[in-house]
């Protein structure tokens, strides 16, 4: 990051020894003690301790995030994550990116986590900005942003076979990397069984009682991605990628509709990315990517004894162009723009149930945006950040969300940032179509954007053998969108509101040599009163901690050792009609984890054999909903050669 001046060689000797450097929260390249928001990484090594199976559980190490498995009964039974809560199943107050590619769905917002084209092995790091981020990445960065950084092709080279095994799951994952020139690729390949009895549903299925309610979450994985990278010259790069992902994954059920076979889905994706590297720390890049996500399923109607088209498919095209400069040796300047289409046909969702029209429209969205953030080193210990996306859309037109932040170095190793932010949320096609083709004759008002005002203040400390983050926050959230009976009575869709505060903060101690301690608490507190008799005062943990010991024990034995801690929660809608009677509400819940791996060679290569046991007690609880029993313990052993 070459600013070049005595200034900057003066402010990174004195003030920003061994700071992380991250890429996502403003979109520069950033000291994490410099970026204008509260970032978590996750970096490889911490995926493989943890013993992820599915990569939503990772983010169980993200101090205010809730993650549920196979938390929905409808459309596919999948993970929610979710941070600071006031979620349904399908999260769509939170982006996601991939490589900086929203995987985002158009249909239902949220993102569909077994269904992204992605292996664990493949990722980099994951960069996690835990606060609106609007001002960045646009509508839906609302309550936070993960963005998932997959390897460059020249640091994958070789071979890598990795094989699982255990009760109820298997898969296998196999990668080549190679080189011609210039010309660096990667390809990945693999298949996953998960064979149900990872969460079951207990609420009996009277009406379908030959129905096998014990596995409702049987999924089969098909996964193929490649990835190469083309240096032209000595500044410009072209990138490709591709991604597929396919399979079938049971479906639960809807009030009295279940998918008879399950659904099959395909999801794949096609980026093109070519980027200038200046030579004083700036640069230009131009990105498309396409996304298809779709699926068949044959949906059976139990109360009316007839079969439906169950249907989806989903097409998104985006162009991206970003440039970064500094205009003095003070200042840094990222700006863009890009323009985004979204198609969606869904017979069953997107129908017009008002007139009874035999027909099913296509849905289309349209958006365009312009971004800019200006960093500007008033002093060598003062940085201000200043940011802002304008926005106009085909659901709720324009937008401006701005951000301002200060980092102050106040002494070395020792920084605190202040920062308040404004972002939107844009309702998602399945929202908007139930407005019109459900609830259209009764309103007046058209369904309109979620806003949210943040404030924070936050800490960031290096000690000797420890760093420490603490954030605390408020923040105001308005114009919640809420498709309920009472919200139409009141001819008013968006009528929830909620102010949610707390402190959360995250460490990362090395007790010693060998020894790690990564630890992460979030305490949040929520005052809801809304007209629409849907609550969100409990639709957040209050309190919940995570933590994740590692030690290596010499060069070959390693383990890990992982404690995750929930607070009670009751979600709005994962009960409909539920309100707030206390049945539905999940209690507090505790979970150990571990991981236990042998290192060795291989040939020219090495190897690994690890034993990861999930829920080490065997404690029976519910995540997301009151019917949504996670089985107990479970273990599999992994055996992963690299050559």
């Amino acid at each position: 990051m070459a600013l070049g001046s005595d200034r900057n060689a003066q402010s990174e000797d004195s003030f920003l020894a061994d700071m992380p450097i991250v890429l996502t929260a403003s979109r520069l390249s950033q000291p994490i003690d410099e970026a204008p928001a509260a970032v978590t990484i996750i970096d490889r090594q911490m995926i493989r301790d943890s013993g992820a199976w599915d990569l939503s559980e990772v983010f169980r190490l993200v101090p205010g995030m809730y993650v549920a498995y196979h938390a929905t009964d409808t459309y596919t039974t999948d993970s929610t994550v979710s941070y600071h809560g006031l979620s349904d199943a399908y999260s769509h107050r939170m982006q996601v990116l991939v490589d900086g590619r929203s995987v985002y769905s158009p249909i239902f917002g949220g993102t569909l986590w077994s269904d992204i084209p992605l292996a664990l092995d493949d990722i980099e790091r994951i960069e996690v900005i835990r606060g609106p981020d609007s001002a960045s990445y646009g509508a839906n960065s609302f309550m936070g942003v993960i963005n998932i950084i997959t390897r460059h092709s020249a640091e994958s080279q070789g071979g890598m076979l990795s094989l699982s095994t255990g009760r109820h799951r298997d898969e296998a994952v196999a990668r080549f990397g190679g080189q011609n020139g210039d010309l660096t690729y990667r390809l990945t390949a693999g298949t996953r069984n998960d064979r149900g009895e990872n969460a079951k549903i207990t609420r009996p299925l009277s009406t379908l009682d030959n129905w096998d309610n014990n596995k409702l979450d049987d999924k089969q994985i098909h996964l193929l991605t490649f990835r190469s990278d083309y240096r032209i010259n000595a500044t410009d790069e072209m990138e490709f990628q591709f991604g597929y992902n396919g399979g079938t994954r049971q479906e639960g059920w809807s009030d009295s509709i279940i998918a008879l076979d399950g659904r099959s889905v395909s999801n794949q994706f096609e980026l093109l990315k070519w980027s200038r590297a200046h030579e004083d720390g700036g640069g230009l890049s131009v990105q498309f990517y396409h996304a298809n996500e779709s699926s068949t399923a044959t949906l059976f109607d139990m109360q009316h004894g007839n079969t439906m088209n169950g249907d989806t498919k989903a097409d998104r095209y985006d162009l991206e162009l970003q440039h970064t400069f500094l205009p003095t040796s003070s200042t840094r300047i990222v700006w863009g723009g890009s323009v985004r289409s979204d198609y969606v046909y869904a017979p069953i969702y997107f129908k017009n149930s008002i007139t009874n029209a035999p027909q099913y429209q296509e849905q289309s969205f349209f958006l365009s945006r312009l971004f800019g953030n200006l960093e500007w080193r008033a002093r060598p210990d003062l940085i201000f950040n200043l940011g802002a996306m304008s926005e106009n859309n085909s659901y709720t037109g324009n937008d401006v969300t701005p951000r301002i932040a200060v980092n102050w170095h106040v002494v070395p190793n020792h920084t605190l940032r202040a920062s308040y932010s404004e972002a939107t949320r844009t309702p998602t096609m399945y929202e908007k179509n139930r407005e019109v083709a459900y609830l259209g004759t009764y309103l007046s008002k058209e369904m309109d954007r979620e806003q949210i005002k943040s404030s924070e203040i936050g800490y960031l400390g290096k000690f000797p053998g420890l760093n420490i983050d603490l954030r605390l926050f408020s923040d105001e959230l308005s114009g919640l969108i809420a498709q309920t009976v009472s919200a139409v009575l009141h001819n008013n869709l968006n009528s929830g509101k909620a102010r949610v505060k707390g402190l959360e903060g995250q460490l990362q101690w090395d007790v010693g040599a060998q020894t790690r301690l990564i630890y992460s608490f979030s305490h949040i507190e929520i005052d809801s009163s809304n007209l629409d008799n849907m609550t969100y005062t409990t639709a957040a943990p209050r309190n919940s901690q995570s933590a994740m010991l590692t030690h290596r024990f010499n060069q070959n034995w390693s383990a890990s050792l992982m404690n995750y801690q929930v607070g009670a929660t009751h979600f709005p809608g994962s009960d409909a009609g539920s309100g707030d009677n206390p049945q539905y509400f999940i209690d507090f819940n505790r979970r150990w984890d571990a991981r236990l791996a042998y290192r060795f060679k291989a040939g020219r290569g090495n190897g690994e054999l690890a034993l990861i046991v999930q829920n080490l007690a065997d404690a029976h609880y519910f995540e997301y909903r009151h019917d949504n029993e996670l089985p107990g313990r479970s273990a599999w052993l992994n055996l992963k050669l690299e050559m």
